[in-house]
């Protein structure tokens, strides 16, 4: 080493250029740390390629963007991944590029496992030495929510647009700031003239106050609804539902209108009508009651509670079958809007059969029904008795011809029979049979005569233990010969009625006897006389094998009989009797059980001995 100055001075120089350089490359040590540093951890992908687009380096958040190791990355060329309809698009950054040094574009792209996401790439012309620096963001989500606040931008555009119902926007003052169609053809103004109003522009005396009220609470709560009346450009008034939202935008207010206008009136008329249903529904003389699908009373008014001795509280709410009070219902009528029938039943109070027509209407309103009940005892009894005195007429001129007919000559042979009594050469036990047949023809006369009623007897206060007693020791015979036992129920005391005792004889007679022929099996026939107040009742209970509820309305008619023998004229002559001594029969009967008929006779019918013909002739008039 030279000592001179001049080497002197040139080892100072050699040294301070050394130091800056040792100086220089510590910096570029520190910076190239840090950027390594900022390329392999920043959360961004990074990538440094050549001119080509050859990949020579990538951070680790590229490979997570791609999906993809470092490796297979650097074998893909920049921009290989980008989907079909970025590529027009990427295309045109390569040119910018070379133009403007710097390029930045949202792209779609494709990874290899078949995945779609949205990045955002940048980039920088020859950042770094001669290489190109591409920064690329994934913004999948964030162009996913971008894409759908737009689709709600626009759901909520139709929405507003095409609403049904009218939406204005208003301001804190009440200044409409925007109107839908709905709206405007609502309140009857254009879309231009209606910012020209106030909300109270449309309100009118009360309602203004109420309007403020409305407000009031909508401040307080932050959304309200209700209805008041408004007053459209041109006059028309309507009733408006709404319902307001606050600050749904800034400082603006929405609300949402419907016209209830209508629907109010419906629904006054509607109540009217329901009245007007309650008031008929209550005041109706037949009974109604309403059933929901599954038979449960609903509602039931007064009549149909009188009708069956009901009380409307305890059968609300129950099914109509535990109601019914052993009315018998036949359903002869259906139709798919409702059916028709007809009920009996026993009057516990009376002991009296009544009759009913029921009509069920199906779906009065929706999933309940209408059941209307009418009594029809009355008309019943009344077509029955012209039915049977119609034929009563026919009869009875026929009976009365027959019989005087037959009585003649019956006396005849009687005549002859008496001087035949006691004659040895007459077969005697012939003539006893003989002498029975005849009983028995008189007996059918004497029925003839009663139907026609060509005789007349007088009343008389007879004792019906005693005469009860005749007729069962006249049928005893029979009875045991048909192995029934005949059991006598009486009071304490003996039991009179003013009758004709020849008549009400031959009703007992009758219908003991039909009692008797009625078991065909044996068995024990029972025969119970009792007075209750001013009747007197005598029920003849049989254990045979009944009568079928539908038949039991036909007894008393010509013709017909309960048992294989017999022409049926002693019930017919039975009811006839009994009915001209104001009294009554009721049967009631079960198939398989027995029958029971109860003979109702007024037991002091004085008033009855001075109007016999008088009701004679009632009955045959009707």
């Amino acid at each position: 080493m030279e000592h001179n100055e001049e080497g002197k001075g040139t080892f100072s120089l050699n040294e301070d250029g050394s130091k800056e350089t040792s100086e220089l490359r510590t910096e570029l040590t520190e910076k190239n740390r840090k950027l390594h540093h900022i390329f392999n951890h920043s959360r961004d992908g990074m990538t440094l390629s050549n001119q080509n687009g050859t990949l020579i380096e990538v951070n680790q958040a590229c490979c997570e963007i791609f999906e993809l190791d470092k490796a297979t990355i650097k074998t893909k060329l920049i921009g290989y991944h980008v989907a079909p309809e970025g590529r027009e698009a990427f295309k045109q950054m390569r040119i910018d590029l070379q133009k403007k040094g710097y390029v930045v574009e949202k792209l779609p792209i494709i990874l290899m496992n078949g995945k779609r996401k949205v990045v955002e790439l940048s980039i920088t012309h020859q950042a770094y030495r001669d290489l190109n620096l591409s920064i690329i963001r994934d913004v999948t989500s964030e162009t996913d929510l971008y894409n759908k606040m737009m689709d709600n931008k626009e759901k909520l555009a139709s929405v507003f647009e095409c609403a049904l119902d009218g939406i204005l926007l208003w301001n804190e003052d009440r200044c409409i700031v925007d109107a839908n169609p709905a709206a405007c053809e609502l309140f009857n103004v254009s879309r231009e003239e209606i910012q020209s109003y106030n909300l109270f522009d449309f309100l009118e005396g009360t309602n203004i106050s109420i309007g403020k009220s409305f407000q009031k609470i909508l401040e307080e709560r932050g959304e309200i609804r209700g209805d008041i009346q408004f007053t459209m450009a041109g006059g028309n008034k309507k009733d408006l539902e709404f319902t307001s939202k606050k600050s749904i935008y800034g400082n603006l207010y929405m609300t949402i209108y419907r016209d209830i206008t209508e629907t109010k009136r419906m629904i006054v008329d509607l109540k009217e009508s329901e009245e007007r249903f309650r008031r008929l529904f209550e005041g109706a003389l037949d009974g109604m009651a309403i059933l929901n699908e599954e038979g449960i009373i609903v509602n039931i008014n007064r009549a149909c509670c009188r009708l069956f001795s009901l009380d409307s509280n305890s059968v609300i709410h129950s099914h109509y079958s535990e109601v019914e009070n052993d009315c018998e219902i036949i359903w002869d009528h259906s139709s798919e809007y409702g059916m028709s029938g007809e009920g009996k039943r026993v009057n516990p109070v009376t002991n009296q059969t009544q009759v009913f027509n029921f009509t069920l209407s199906y779906h009065i309103y929706p999933g309940h029904h209408l059941v209307i009940i009418r009594d029809v005892t009355e008309i019943k009894n009344a077509e029955e008795n012209l039915r049977r005195t119609e034929t009563s007429h026919v009869l009875g001129d026929l009976a009365a011809g027959v019989a005087h007919e037959i009585r003649n000559p019956l006396s005849t042979i009687k005549g002859f029979l008496q001087l035949l009594d006691g004659n040895d050469s007459v077969n005697q036990e012939l003539l006893k049979v003989v002498e029975v047949e005849m009983e028995q023809v008189e007996e059918i006369v004497n029925e003839f005569l009663l139907l026609s009623k060509r005789e007349f007897s007088s009343y008389e206060s007879v004792n019906m233990n005693i005469l009860l007693k005749e007729v069962i020791q006249r049928l005893s015979t029979k009875a045991v010969d048909n192995s029934i036992d005949i059991v006598e129920v009486y009071g304490d005391i003996d039991i009179y009625c003013v009758c004709i005792r020849s008549h009400i004889k031959q009703v007992l007679s009758n219908i003991i006897e039909n009692g008797i022929e009625s078991m065909s099996n044996g068995g024990a026939l029972r025969v119970k006389l009792s007075e209750k107040g001013s009747f007197v009742m005598i029920e003849v209970e049989d254990k045979g094998n009944g009568i079928p509820l539908h038949l039991i309305d036909r007894l008393g008619e010509p013709y017909y009989q309960i048992s294989e023998k017999g022409t049926g004229l002693g019930l017919m002559v039975s009811y006839k009797v009994v009915k001209e001594h104001g009294g009554h029969i009721d049967v009631s009967s079960k198939e398989g059980l027995g029958t029971i008929f109860r003979i109702t006779l007024p037991s002091k019918v004085e008033q009855n001995k001075n109007s016999i013909e008088m009701r004679r002739d009632k009955i045959d008039y009707d």
